[in-house]
């Protein structure tokens, strides 16, 4: 026989389902946060974080930012951070190491887009300079004839008549 759920579980499973409207929780017990809000996606983490005034919600979202960087970025990454943490003997929020890790990812996916840009624009100005061009220019046109001699002091009665006079 299944148990009768209590008032407060029945609070949590609507909180739950209503998560995405949550905002202030800075009068909500901490054994509840623990429970409704590992249903938060980033976003609605981000959101109830930055809404709820006068508490410090750390105690309770550390664990969840943690998880939260090891899906965005992998075990791996987050390994190396725990590492660096343990070697430098200093501790960060991992809200804090979610955020400028997301940062230092964006820096770079804008650099190597950037760069993307700049190898296609050269290829475009290569494209373009191998390209035939059409040329506007008209060549002057002469009403010399090709098969005498040419310049402009060349005259044409002059071959007649040299020809008439050898055939004489």
């Amino acid at each position: 026989m299944r148990k009768t759920p209590s008032l407060v579980d029945l609070c949590v499973r609507t909180v739950i389902d209503n998560v995405r409207y949550l905002g202030d929780v800075g009068e909500t017990d901490s054994h509840l946060l623990e429970r409704i809000l590992p249903h938060c996606t980033v976003d609605q983490l981000l959101h109830v974080e930055t809404s709820t005034k006068g508490r410090d919600l750390s105690s309770v979202t550390d664990k969840l930012w943690k998880n939260f960087y090891e899906l965005q970025f992998g075990r791996e990454s987050m390994k190396i951070v725990i590492e660096r943490m343990k070697l430098k003997k200093v501790s960060f929020r991992w809200r804090q190491l979610y955020e400028a890790k997301l940062k230092d990812v964006q820096e770079a996916e804008n650099k190597a887009i950037d760069r993307l840009k700049q190898l296609y624009k050269k290829e475009d100005a290569r494209k373009q300079s191998r390209q035939v061009q059409l040329c506007t220019k008209v060549p002057p046109s002469s009403k010399r004839s090709f098969f005498a001699g040419s310049g402009p002091g060349y005259n044409m009665s002059n071959v007649k008549s040299n020809i008439m006079k050898k055939a004489k």
